[in-house]
C-alpha cells in the first residue's frame, strides 16, 4: 500500500546541465533536502567536468533518483546542446523543472510550485512558470545568503532590454527583469512572453513538445524556447518575488570565470571554437524568426505563429528584414 501511495504522488523531472561547476554538489543537495517530497524528485544531470562521477555523487543518498551523463568539457558544444541531452533523460514524470547548476531552494519548493501551477491551470490550459529568480551569494564565512533576505510582493516580469536592438541580420536580443507591483495584491503572477532558462516549471511533456535545439549555443536559447512554447499553446507566467522558491548565483558581467564555456583556456583546447558555435547559433535564431524557414522539430509550424508571438511580445521580428528596427 505504501508503494502504491508513493506512485500516486506527482513526480518532478529536474533538468540540470552543469559545466565545470564548483557548486553542483551544493545544488543537488539543496534540491533534495529542501523538497517536501524528495522521493518524487528525479534529476537528469549532464555533468561536463574534468572530474566525472565524483565520489560525492556515488555516495549521495538519492543517487538512484539521478540519471547521470558525464562528458568532457573539451567535447562540450554549449548549454543548449547539454540541455538537449538532459531533456533526453526525461522518463514520463508529471512536471518539469529546469534550473542552472548553481541554484538554491526554499523549504517545500516542490509543493509550492505544484500548487502555483494548479492555480494557474484554472485560467489557462498550459501554464509555464518562469522568470529570472532572485540571487544569492557567499558571505565572508563562505555561507550562502540571499541577496534580498526579505522578499517583496513585486512581480519579476521579464521584458526586452531597451538597449538591445534588432537588425536585418541579427534577431538575438537581451532581456531583463522589470519588477512590477500590481493591484490588487491578490495577483500572484502576470502573463508574459519570455522564459528564463534558469527557472522553468511546467508539465513534463514540455520536453517532448518543445525539444531543446542542440545547435544553439548560449544567446538566443530563451528566445527559441519562448517562441516555440507559444506556438505549442503554452502561456508564460512570471511569479511574485515572495513566491519564487529558488535562488540563482549570478556572475558579474564582463568578468571571466573558469566555469564559462567560452573561457580562453578551455576554448584553446577545442577543435571547434566557441565563436563558430555562437555564429551558427545566431544564424539559426535568424532563421527561426524569419517566415518560411524550416528547422524541423526545432522550428514552428506556421508563419502565423510568429506573427502571433510578435503581437504578444511587442517585438517586431517580422519588420527587421525589411526596415531598420529602432530600440524601445
Amino acid at each position: 500500500m505504501q508503494a502504491n501511495s508513493l506512485q500516486k504522488l506527482p513526480t518532478i523531472f529536474v533538468s540540470v546541465a552543469a559545466y565545470c561547476e564548483s557548486h553542483l554538489q551544493l545544488t543537488i543537495h539543496h534540491l533534495f533536502s529542501q523538497a517536501k517530497h524528495p522521493q518524487r524528485i528525479f534529476v537528469g544531470l549532464v555533468d561536463q567536468s574534468e572530474n566525472l562521477n565524483p565520489d560525492w555523487l556515488q555516495q549521495f543518498p538519492a543517487r538512484k533518483n539521478i540519471n547521470y551523463v558525464g562528458l568532457s568539457p573539451i567535447d562540450s558544444r554549449g548549454v543548449s546542446w547539454a540541455r538537449s541531452i538532459a531533456f533526453s533523460l526525461y522518463n514520463d514524470q508529471d512536471y518539469l523543472l529546469q534550473i542552472d547548476s548553481h541554484t538554491l531552494f526554499d523549504q517545500g519548493w516542490d509543493e509550492l510550485l505544484i500548487e502555483q501551477f494548479k492555480q494557474l491551470k484554472n485560467s489557462h490550459p498550459k501554464p509555464l512558470i518562469s522568470t529570472y529568480p532572485p540571487g544569492f551569494r557567499f558571505d565572508s564565512q563562505g555561507r550562502a545568503v540571499a541577496d534580498e533576505p526579505l522578499k517583496s510582493d513585486e512581480i519579476f516580469f521579464i521584458d526586452r532590454d531597451p538597449a538591445s536592438a534588432l537588425t536585418a541580420d541579427r534577431a538575438v536580443l537581451q532581456f531583463r527583469v522589470v519588477r512590477k507591483r500590481v493591484e490588487p495584491s491578490e495577483i500572484t503572477h502576470l502573463p508574459g512572453f519570455h522564459v528564463g532558462a534558469c527557472f522553468l516549471f511546467t508539465t513534463g511533456d514540455f520536453t517532448q513538445q518543445v525539444p531543446y535545439d542542440p545547435y544553439l549555443y548560449f544567446r538566443g536559447e530563451e528566445q527559441s524556447l519562448s517562441l516555440r512554447a507559444h506556438a505549442k499553446g503554452y502561456q508564460v507566467f512570471h511569479s511574485r518575488h515572495n513566491l519564487i522558491p529558488l535562488y540563482h548565483l549570478y556572475k558579474e558581467v564582463g568578468k571571466a570565470y573558469e566555469g564559462q564555456h567560452w573561457h580562453p583556456d578551455m576554448d584553446a583546447k577545442r577543435h571547434t571554437p566557441f565563436g563558430w558555435l555562437q555564429q551558427r547559433s545566431n544564424e539559426r535564431i535568424n532563421a527561426l524568426f524569419t517566415p518560411g524557414s524550416d528547422l524541423g522539430a526545432y522550428g514552428i509550424d506556421s508563419p502565423a505563429q510568429l506573427e502571433s508571438f510578435c503581437k504578444l511580445s511587442g517585438i517586431d521580428y517580422l519588420g527587421r528584414t525589411t526596415v531598420p528596427v529602432k530600440s524601445d
